[in-house]
């Protein structure tokens, strides 16, 4: 069977950016992911509160671009949750500008 797990809203602060004051401050993200594994009876599900323990450990690293972040968890999640197949994942920076919200995103291969 498959099935999706949504962190949705989670907002996060987190230092993250190259500009001088964006490594002087922690700034408010908002991160979102959807992630989909498949779980016959009898195996293991995937546990959504490791999968949120496992976001808030990452953002304890003070990644510089929004690119190293995404780039960090593309490489982490296969090596940690082997049965999540593909992912979405989207950081918001909330706070960077007056005027708009500035986003990234990476996937890989949504069910």
């Amino acid at each position: 069977m498959e099935y999706v797990i949504f962190l949705e809203d989670w907002i996060l602060e987190v230092v993250i950016g190259i500009l001088p004051f964006e490594r002087e401050k922690r700034q408010k993200i908002k991160l979102e992911g959807e992630f989909c594994y498949f779980k016959n009876q009898g195996e293991s599900f995937l546990d959504y509160r490791e999968l949120r323990e496992f976001f808030k450990e990452a953002f304890l690293n003070e990644f510089g671009l929004l690119e190293e972040a995404l780039e960090y968890f593309s490489k982490e999640i296969p090596k940690r949750f082997s049965q999540i197949q593909s992912y979405k994942i989207t950081i918001t920076k909330l706070e960077i500008f007056e005027d708009c919200k500035v986003a990234m995103q990476i996937s890989h291969k949504i069910c």
